[in-house]
């Protein structure tokens, strides 16, 4: 009879995003590789948003990095982009059995041979929390939903001009737009407009009702957590889908923030995967009311 898998036996791998601190990202790094010297860890930096010397992680063994060609949107596909490009990298360039999904920001708050030797008992291809859109039993978070990934949008004319008001002024106009924006989100069928947190900095979006999207009954839409655990085998099925489904990505390129649905939808609907739903992560907002 053959032994049951020990957490010795699985090869894990780190992708790391980062676009803030570089503290918080060596901090991470050092424990990980501490905790476990032999699993390579990928970092995806976004140089454009904040610079960062790669040569701090001098010293550090089977460290990958990796960089973007232009600046990452947030709320865009962009985001996803990104963690498509890197998983096909490892699936080209590391031997692994699982791929960690996490960002600077993260730091674990259990010893990680716990998680290891619950990815080396776990019969499941994924670990991954998240909801299809329509059994969201919160009406408003459903509605979120639907408004992000039921239409297509567009950027609006940004006026930069607000920017150099006083902040009094800058207020005002954003509750004026926030108001005159509601209004015709509730009173037009089939038109939604979409505006970010200011401090983002980013145009509001104009969205118009999908006549055709990619989903059906048998694959429905998903909202889900996009930090995860993933297998070889299922990374290799998100990419397989990627590359063979251009429509589906260029739908998702016009929705609203897809990095919490399109990878999900493609994982959760796939029927050679064996899914557990469970989060990995727990998150603390620094401002819960933001």
């Amino acid at each position: 009879m053959a032994s049951p898998p020990t957490r010795q036996d699985v090869r894990i791998a780190y992708f790391i995003t980062s676009y803030r601190s570089a503290e918080q990202l060596l901090r991470l790094m050092k424990t990980l590789r501490r905790a476990q010297p032999g699993a390579p860890i990928v970092v995806h930096l976004d140089v454009f948003q904040t610079p960062f010397d790669s040569s701090l992680f001098a010293g550090m063994p089977d460290i990958h990095v990796m960089t973007s060609d232009s600046p990452i949107i947030w709320g865009d596909i962009d985001l996803e982009t990104v963690r498509w490009r890197v998983f096909r990298w490892t699936l080209e360039n590391l031997d692994f059995d699982w791929l960690i999904m996490l960002s600077e920001q993260d730091y674990p708050i259990a010893p990680l041979q716990n998680l290891e030797n619950r990815l080396a008992t776990s019969d499941a291809d994924a670990i991954v929390g998240g909801v299809a859109i329509e059994e969201i039993k919160d009406k408003r978070l459903r509605r979120e939903m639907n408004a992000r990934y039921m239409y297509q949008y567009t950027s609006l004319p940004s006026l930069k001009v607000e920017r150099r008001l006083p902040m009094w002024s800058q207020r005002a106009t954003t509750a004026v737009r926030r108001v005159l924006f509601g209004v015709i989100n509730r009173l037009i069928p089939g038109v939604y407009i979409h505006s970010t947190p200011k401090e983002l900095r980013l145009p509001s979006k104009f969205g118009r009702r999908a006549a055709k999207n990619p989903f059906t009954d048998e694959f429905p839409c998903w909202y889900y957590d996009s930090w995860f655990a993933l297998s070889r085998k299922a990374v290799e099925h998100v990419i397989d889908f990627v590359d063979t489904h251009p429509g589906f990505v260029d739908y998702y390129s016009r929705t609203m923030i897809p990095v919490e649905s399109a990878t999900g939808t493609i994982l959760f609907n796939d029927s050679e995967l064996r899914i557990e739903n469970a989060h990995l992560t727990t998150t603390i907002w620094s401002q819960p009311k933001s």
